[in-house]
């Protein structure tokens, strides 16, 4: 804060306020430089939440039920005075804190508090391995359970329930079972009445999107299979996918710039003339959400560094035909990448 010349912090997001005091909210953290003690505003919901799992060392304030809970915390910043940064706000909100903060300096931070959060410490990283295993029992119980018939919302259920049963706290997403030409669509197909709970069918390319939160933190893996034997142009994709991987995964280390493994998978495409069905970023960071910096795409400019923790997805979306994407969670080590989600990706045809 002192480098940035902000005198005080105000942090609301549900991430942010996890990271850094144990609780979701709703609530609000002031740190400042002014004080000798920080503070964590919460309404009477997060009173017990705080009281259990917030540390000592702040001074925990409960406003009232008959209080407006942002007036309370603008009161207490303009009593401190200086430039305040905050983490994330609404239009809303920022408007209503700022007129009450006229003479008070307001600035975005959450550049910041990335700074922070883009490096995991042993305990972030032992959570996420967590969750990917996790995620892995799940992407198992999915993989045993394909044939033709079986229906995409019944993988779904299977996947939700291995989840749960394995220690997942809940879903870091919505899981995606997708077949056939719905596979190429990345996120997968809208859910209209028509569209809903689509049979496998022999022939079919089938992708599913998982992941689990473990203690908060996530973890997302992609796997893409087929129901049958495939055709030729569907196999050399596939293997073109795995070899864009591959190939990227050897330069995802400690001060590559995050955008050269995106460059990288994307001229491995090209070499089977399929970059062009290449359309999003290589990978996104992972924590406490589910898509957090840094971002390995063609406008990256930040460099990779130790603890950071990522996916790795690159993928092919063939419109009326299929979609191909391997995604694993990786964590950014001095020797390069480690593999936190191990589901194996080789054998992907089902017979």
């Amino acid at each position: 804060m002192r480098l940035h010349g902000i005198d005080n912090f105000l942090i609301t997001g549900k991430s942010d306020l996890m990271y850094f005091v144990g609780i979701d909210g709703p609530a609000a953290l002031l740190v400042s430089t002014k004080k000798n003690n920080n503070t964590l505003f919460v309404p009477p919901l997060s009173r017990h939440a705080a009281e259990t799992y917030a540390p000592d060392f702040l001074e925990v304030v409960t406003t009232k039920m008959d209080e407006r809970f942002n007036v309370v915390v603008a009161e207490s910043i303009g009593s401190i005075g200086g430039v305040t940064a905050v983490d994330e706000m609404s239009l809303e909100d920022y408007r209503f804190v700022s007129g009450l903060l006229a003479s008070t300096e307001l600035r975005p931070g959450m550049g910041i508090i990335w700074e922070l959060r883009e490096l995991k410490d042993e305990y972030e990283v032992g959570a996420i391995r967590r969750a990917c295993e996790v995620a892995d029992r799940a992407m198992r119980s999915a993989y045993e359970i394909l044939y033709p018939g079986i229906t995409e919302n019944e993988i779904k259920a299977e996947i939700v329930s291995e989840i749960y049963r394995s220690g997942g706290e809940r879903l870091a997403f919505d899981v995606i079972v997708a077949s056939g030409p719905r596979t190429a669509l990345p996120h997968g197909p809208l859910q209209r009445a028509e569209e809903r709970d689509i049979p496998l069918r022999e022939g079919d390319a089938v992708m599913i999107d998982l992941g689990a939160v473990v203690e908060g933190y996530h973890s997302d893996v992609t796997r893409t299979f087929f129901i049958g034997r495939p055709d030729t142009q569907f196999a050399s994709a596939y293997e073109a996918v795995v070899a864009a991987k591959d190939a990227a995964e050897q330069y995802i280390k400690p001060e590559t710039l995050c955008g050269y493994p995106d460059a990288v998978a994307r001229n491995k495409l090209a070499e089977h003339a399929l970059s062009e069905y290449f359309m999003h970023s290589l990978g996104h960071g992972v924590g406490l959400d589910i898509h957090e910096p840094p971002r390995m795409s063609p406008t990256s400019s930040e460099k990779l560094a130790a603890n950071m923790v990522l996916t790795c997805e690159p993928g092919v979306y063939i419109k009326d035909r299929w979609g191909i994407r391997v995604e694993d969670t990786l964590l950014v080590t001095e020797r390069g990448p480690e593999r936190l989600t191990k589901f194996n990706y080789s054998e992907y045809i089902i017979t």
